[in-house]
């Protein structure tokens, strides 16, 4: 990955946990009640070479309730929330597109954080 393109990817990186760079598909709204939203979940799809994916399907499957389904913009970033009371230990994430299979799936923020933004990576291999 060149050094340009690291930039790009930290630039973005930093947008999103700001709350001003969201990706296609996300169920953000600001008219919403704010109140209702817990922890935000975003992250980076990318093929096996760090090349983002766009337009990758992201699903936040919580233990109870309806999974929450995102696409990633054109970065192959995403992000989308969970409902308030629901514990970041408590939802998986996966990761999916036509013609790619997931090699990995990676959490950064450690398990058990009581922390309102969980950054997950996702690793898409080509088939």
């Amino acid at each position: 990955m060149t050094t340009a393109m690291r930039l790009v990817l930290s630039v973005a990186a930093l947008l999103a946990s700001a709350g001003l760079a969201l990706a296609g598909g996300d169920e953000y709204d600001a008219a919403k009640d704010v109140e209702a939203l817990g922890p935000a979940y975003f992250g980076f799809v990318r093929d096996a070479r760090g090349a983002p994916v766009p337009d990758a399907q992201v699903t936040l499957h919580p233990k109870s309730g309806d999974a929450i389904v995102v696409k990633t913009n054109v970065l192959g970033l995403y992000r989308s929330h969970v409902r308030k009371g629901v514990a970041p230990d408590d939802v998986a994430v996966s990761c999916a597109k036509a013609g790619f299979k997931t090699a990995q799936v990676y959490r950064r923020t450690p398990p058990g954080s009581k922390d309102m933004f969980i950054e997950t990576d996702c690793t898409l291999q080509k088939l």
